[in-house]
């Protein structure tokens, strides 16, 4: 034995237990040759119990142990080497999150300016010029065009999922006017194909060819971002001037909306490609996501889109949706909140435009409103008063409004409370301890009625 502990271990095991088997261990030749062996042996005794010898087989293994040692060794290279190859995808990925959150940030923000520029641009003028509040019928036309864009501005956010989501049973398709949908998206990029154009030194002509056909199903607001963004990426495509087109017409079931430019057109290459997310060719002016977003919303609708262009000679985007039929459920949930009794109702944010904006809301309907700027004066002023509803901002300084809610139905557990919050469309499908219903913020009028109406019903 080429170690002396494995000898006494071998005999020690032969002579206590009687056998041993496949006893492996480095021995030296008589050569001084070094070999590794397998022992199968046994003790023979006499009747007395005295051992007489070992007898057994001795297998030469060195072979087998050399390849079994370089396999180890092969496996402990691949071990470490599956360990580096594991940190340095964890690392891509995390730099392509890295980057796709850059760029998905890029793409909101791109979106909102869109959506802002209209309230921007509408509310300047008349601030400017309030002699324009005179015309009744014109500013209020300017008072509509700023609402929608600061209704699809704060929709963005809830779409931000949306690129190939399919429906399901949470989205509410209404019936939509093609026609006016096309005439408000029109409005709403004026600052873009006319005021932004002609700085840049292009002229660029509005034509419009809108056919009244049967309402389709959809959502007016995202609906509306599509044409917003095909008509921005039309004139991206115009960058020296040109016609942009606007087109309704009907085609076997459904109603059909044409976008059309004479820009530059696109390459067959492009013009396959140009629907993928993050696929962009303006370089670090586009994010990639215009068009992704465009063809989700699409989808969503159950409708198609097709692209036909020509390099030198333009682009077409016509969009397909089926037309509106009645359903119960969707009808039922755009049906108006029945009317109720005035209400004693305490409001709690720390926004003051906020707080005015929504006490403001209150009162016209007719209800009593106190306020408070955070939540521990909110529970002060509950326990100090008495109201039949609460409505808060879920984040504030101190206490956050849910954490109020759960203390106000510890002493008030019949008090209904309504939580607004910007962070709804992440908070999942869970309920809110202490929070009988939730709403998006931006709220309007019409759903905080809404919320109100519900809160209520379920006391």
């Amino acid at each position: 034995f080429a170690d002396r502990g494995q000898a006494a271990e071998f005999v020690r095991l032969v002579e206590h237990a009687g056998v041993a088997s496949g006893f492996e261990a480095e021995v030296i030749r008589c050569d001084g040759g070094r070999i590794w062996v397998s022992q199968n042996a046994r003790a023979i005794r006499d009747a007395a119990g005295t051992l007489l010898h070992i007898e057994g087989t001795i297998e030469d293994i060195t072979g087998r142990k050399g390849a079994a040692d370089a396999l180890a060794a092969v496996n402990l290279q691949l071990e470490q080497a599956l360990a580096d190859l594991q940190a340095s995808q964890q690392q891509i990925v995390q730099q392509e999150r890295l980057r796709a959150l850059g760029q998905m940030a890029s793409g909101i923000a791109h979106d909102f300016n869109n959506a802002l520029m209209p309230i921007a641009g509408f509310s300047e003028l008349l601030l400017t010029r309030p002699e324009m509040l005179a015309d009744t019928k014109k500013a209020v036309h300017y008072l509509q065009i700023i609402n929608t864009g600061a209704q699809d501005a704060a929709s963005i956010v809830a779409r931000l999922r949306e690129f190939y989501r399919s429906t399901d049973q949470h989205d509410v398709l209404t019936a939509v006017n093609a026609r006016v949908l096309a005439e408000q998206a029109v409005a709403l990029t004026r600052p873009k194909w006319k005021d932004q154009a002609q700085a840049g030194g292009a002229e660029i002509t509005i034509r419009t060819e809108l056919a009244d056909f049967p309402a389709v199903s959809g959502d007016e607001s995202a609906l509306r971002e599509v044409l917003t963004n095909l008509i921005f990426n039309a004139v991206d495509a115009m960058p020296r001037g040109g016609t942009l087109t606007l087109r309704t017409r009907e085609e076997a079931g459904h109603g059909v909306i044409e976008i059309s430019d004479s820009g530059t057109g696109m390459t067959p290459e492009v013009r396959e490609r140009c629907l993928e997310p993050f696929f962009s060719t303006k370089g670090e002016r586009g994010t990639g996501l215009g068009l992704a977003m465009v063809f989700g919303i699409v989808q969503r609708h159950r409708g198609s889109i097709d692209i036909e262009s020509e390099v030198g000679h333009g682009t077409t985007f016509i969009i397909r949706l089926p037309y509106h039929t009645a359903d119960t459920a969707a009808e039922s949930a755009a049906a108006p909140c029945a009317e109720i009794r005035p209400l004693r109702i305490l409001l709690v944010d720390d926004e003051p435009d906020i707080r005015d904006v929504l006490s403001e809301f209150l009162t016209i309907d007719g209800h009593t409103v106190e306020t408070a700027q955070h939540g521990v004066e909110g529970l002060s002023r509950f326990r100090a008063g008495s109201f039949d509803l609460v409505v808060t901002d879920k984040a504030m300084p101190g206490m956050s409004g849910d954490q109020m809610a759960v203390a106000i139905k510890e002493t008030a557990p019949d008090i209904r409370v309504v939580l607004l919050t910007g962070f709804s469309p992440f908070l999942g499908e869970e309920a809110i301890p202490g929070v009988d219903v939730l709403a998006t913020k931006p709220i309007s009028m019409p759903s905080l009625r809404e919320a109100i109406d519900k809160a209520m019903k379920a006391a």
